[in-house]
């Protein structure tokens, strides 16, 4: 047994039975002592027994809970665990809100403090295990929003270097008091929010959503003012999924982020009431594919959007056809997808384009029963049932 061992060994049986915070906290450096020599399985188990201990001598939201919440989510993230990485992530992320956000007048200036990076601040921050950065995280952009709310001198240079430093942006956002994350966008996505949103319930209370290719997390914000229960994002652009974090803490919306691929939401081990399938399906390569693989999580809605070329009207299809029929497929509105072998519109990442038609079928054998039109030819109501 080694000395580092024998030191384990006797801290355990002090605090084997005790039921104090001294106790909680051996506990605690006890599983952040497996976690750095690579022992998994025991830092994990450490971990959640000291949250037990300190659960019971410590108020509810005290940030010794956080801690040791913080500490498994660095955890499961390099164990690769990630929803439940998150899942913690946002307990720990909670507590903090309530209790131990440092002050304003004890940070440096917010664009200092924020010093965002290009992936998602709970992924990579190396600090997440020592419960630091994380509240002062967000307590820094609640502290830049009262700066701007009052006008403060060098706030509004504050806000433009912070939102310089999370661009490029894809989503111009409203920050309120006259200021957008990316103006020259224009109305995008709001243009396409006004189309969705009266197909959208005004009280969206208990109900559990995923914002598929969320980037910074607009239409996951419009669930949350509906009261939405639960809300997930999910994109593979890391610097835009801190995008959505720094809007999240803005909005003081709690959200999950996932780096994650349309290909692996079955990774959630989640179904969801409303899935936002918004802007996605043309930039992968197995549109039909990963369809299938969304219908399964999706319990009740999908707000769905996608590129549409060609013909726009409907086609009725027969039961079945001989092989020598030919004439079919030159109708106008016969379903079609177009492969785009090289770039449009500069973006080598758009793959398929597709007709009415098409959009319509693939949705329906995807398990969607019941299709509403909106008005916009591109955007669609889809029913599990």
């Amino acid at each position: 047994m080694t000395t580092l061992e024998k030191s384990l060994s006797q801290a355990l049986s002090l605090a084997s039975d005790a039921v104090t915070v001294e106790a909680g906290t051996l506990l605690n450096n006890i599983a952040v002592l497996h976690h750095e020599l690579g022992r998994w399985y025991d830092a994990d188990a450490f971990y959640k027994r000291s949250l037990a201990v300190w659960e019971q001598c410590v108020p509810q939201n005290h940030k010794f809970l956080a801690q040791s919440l913080s500490n498994r989510a660095a955890l499961y993230r390099e164990i690769e665990a990630y929803p439940e990485a998150e899942r913690v992530f946002q307990l720990a992320l909670r507590i903090w809100n309530a209790t131990e956000c440092p002050s304003p007048s004890t940070m440096k200036t917010a664009a200092e403090e924020i010093a965002i990076t290009d992936v998602p601040l709970w992924v990579e921050q190396p600090q997440l295990s020592h419960g630091h950065v994380l509240p002062r995280f967000s307590a820094a952009v609640q502290a830049l929003k009262r700066r701007v709310q009052s006008r403060e001198p060098n706030a509004i240079a504050s806000l433009h270097q912070t939102l310089e430093k999370l661009g490029p942006w894809y989503h111009n956002v409203d920050l309120g008091h006259g200021f957008s994350t990316a103006p020259s966008l224009g109305e995008y996505p709001s243009a396409r929010w006004a189309v969705i949103r009266p197909f959208v319930p005004g009280d969206l209370t208990g109900k559990t959503v995923l914002d598929i290719g969320c980037n910074s997390g607009f239409f996951g914000f419009k669930m949350k003012e509906r009261h939405a229960a639960r809300v997930v994002g999910i994109d593979i652009m890391p610097h835009i999924l801190a995008q959505a974090r720094f809007l999240s803490s803005w909005f003081d919306y709690p959200v999950e982020l996932y780096e994650m691929s349309t290909y692996d939401v079955d990774q959630l081990h989640s179904r969801f009431d409303i899935v936002v399938f918004v802007g996605v399906l043309y930039h992968l390569k197995h549109p039909l594919y990963a369809l299938e693989k969304v219908a399964d999580l999706c319990e009740d809605t999908m707000y769905f959007q996608t590129v549409v070329r060609g013909g726009d009207g409907d086609f009725e299809p027969k039961d079945d056809y001989p092989i020598t029929e030919a004439a079919i497929f030159g109708h106008p509105h016969y379903p079609k997808l177009y492969f785009i072998e090289k770039s449009f519109n500069g973006d080598e990442s758009n793959w398929w384009f597709a007709t009415r038609s098409c959009v319509k079928a693939m949705l329906r054998v995807a398990g969607f029963r019941k299709i509403t039109e909106t008005g916009n030819i591109e955007v669609f109501v889809c029913k599990k049932s």
